[in-house]
């Protein structure tokens, strides 16, 4: 029979042991809706990459399966809780490359059946001891758990990071507010004790101004292009150093409609205005990790 064809777990009896006699347990990538075709499932079993369990980095892992209740269905896939105890994992954890593959592994099978069907993407590193867990979590969350998924259907999540050159923004600031451009001619033409007590106005004055100037421009870019998107979450940008000559002011996250897509795109290049120093960088189309969570109870 094949991976496919025995998708969906026979719960009775549940499996409670590998072939080998070892303890096992399920883990949990997402939550999608019950009936998902199998060749959903096939596509992300054929996924090439590490996965969180030992045992599929030699080649070896269980396919992936379904547990259903009502109108939901768990992602699940077969692993020895033994791999999942809190001593290994602290020893896999030290490995920065280690710890990357297995994150990359589970975002890769979230992906694959996000590309075909909605799915709530789980948390990565949750496992369930048994797979009655999953399904009594099921039963308890449907109402919950169903709307979100139905709202999910045929949206994705892109990333848009939207940077700001400074000087620009400086220079613009400058040409806009007549009292900085009174400092600066002031300073330019007063004697060197004045000048001293102008120049430290005149920066203080310049540092808040670019303060405001830089949160008025994410805020009006951040309106445009979630005036385009379903849903938008505005997220921390990474600090840059004082001297640093570009700055990110905005790191947002956007659920899109597939058939919105192109008048999203339209807005984010709109967005990037050099005549006021600023540029986007657009990544995507990624499961909608920022907008819908599975948080159900039970796991390990």
């Amino acid at each position: 029979m094949s991976a496919a064809a025995s998708a969906l777990i026979d719960l009775s009896p549940l499996a409670a042991a590998d072939a080998g006699g070892a303890p096992q347990g399920w883990y949990l990538y997402g939550i999608t809706r019950r009936g998902t075709p199998p060749e959903v499932l096939a596509a992300a079993n054929d996924v090439q990459a590490v996965d969180t369990a030992a045992a599929v980095s030699r080649g070896d892992a269980a396919p992936l399966q379904l547990l259903e209740c009502g109108g939901l269905a768990a992602v699940v896939r077969p692993v020895t809780l033994a791999e999942f105890n809190i001593d290994v994992l602290k020893e896999r954890l030290r490995n920065a490359s280690t710890l990357e593959a297995m994150v990359r592994s589970h975002d890769c099978v979230i992906d694959a059946i996000h590309a075909r069907r909605a799915i709530l993407p789980a948390k990565f590193g949750v496992v369930y001891s048994n797979a009655q867990d999953i399904v009594s979590a099921l039963r308890s969350g449907c109402d919950t758990l169903l709307p979100q998924l139905h709202s999910m259907e045929g949206r994705d999540e892109w990333a848009v990071h939207v940077y700001a050159a400074r000087a620009v923004v400086r220079e613009r600031i400058s040409a806009r507010i007549p009292a900085i451009g009174r400092l600066r001619d002031e300073f330019a033409a007063a004697r060197p004790g004045r000048a001293y007590f102008l120049e430290r106005q005149l920066r203080d004055e310049m540092e808040s101004a670019t303060r405001q100037a830089l949160a008025s421009l994410a805020q009006g870019v951040f309106d445009r292009i979630a005036g385009a998107a379903v849903a938008g979450q505005v997220n921390r940008v990474a600090r840059a150093a004082d001297s640093a000559d570009e700055v990110e002011i905005l790191r947002g996250a956007f659920l899109v409609a597939r058939d919105r897509i192109e008048h999203f795109a339209d807005e984010v290049r709109a967005a990037a205005d050099e005549g006021e120093g600023l540029r986007c960088e657009c990544s995507g189309p990624w499961a909608p990790y920022s907008f819908a969570s599975c948080n159900i109870e039970g796991a390990q």
